[in-house]
């Protein structure tokens, strides 16, 4: 297991950010359309 949080992964459709509680149909999302998974980059640069 991974022990990934939902605090620290961003979906996203068509390039926007998906909201908890968007629904397919509000993102106007077709059958074969993907979501993309990010995780959250944490830290910076030393």
């Amino acid at each position: 297991s991974m022990g990934l949080s939902m605090r620290q992964i961003r979906f996203r459709f068509d390039g926007q950010p998906i909201n908890e509680t968007d629904t397919p149909a509000q993102l106007e999302m077709e059958d074969e359309d993907t979501i993309d998974v990010f995780q959250q980059q944490t830290g910076g640069v030393y």
